[in-house]
């Protein structure tokens, strides 16, 4: 059987990872994903750049977490689904360290493979956000 991306699939991996349960999103990662975030030009604080699932969870997740009050609460918002390509739109909502709002809009376009598993991800969002938040907290 050819796996085909639903839009209930991907709205059930943001919805567990908005609970606090990101294993579902992150397995259904290739381990060599190519996830660049809004340009190939690497940023260390902007966080922009290629990177792999690991990468991201270690260079960009974490990082992110801990600059944030109680962490980041993901709400998912829309989802479109053609052949084996997501559009997914989502809001993250959060508070830094500092005390200011970290409200932010992503775009993730996630391109599946008949495996099940995303193998690429192009993200957007406000980088300069992002930048914000590294720093001045």
């Amino acid at each position: 059987m050819v796996f085909k991306p639903t839009p209930d699939f991907i709205f059930n991996l943001l919805n567990e990872a908005a609970a606090g349960n990101p294993g579902p999103l992150t397995e259904a990662l290739d381990p060599e994903v190519k996830w660049r975030i809004a340009t190939e030009v690497k940023d260390d604080v902007a966080k922009t750049g290629i990177y792999n699932r690991a990468g991201w969870v270690e260079q960009v997740f974490v990082p992110l977490q801990s600059k944030l009050k109680d962490g980041l609460k993901l709400i998912p918002r829309e989802v479109d689904v053609v052949g084996l390509k997501a559009y997914v739109e989502f809001d993250g909502e959060g508070t830094q360290l500092n005390g200011k709002p970290c409200n932010n809009h992503y775009v993730w376009i996630m391109i599946f493979e008949e495996d099940g598993r995303a193998h690429e991800i192009r993200e957007y969002m406000d980088t300069g956000l992002v930048r914000e938040l590294f720093t001045n907290n």
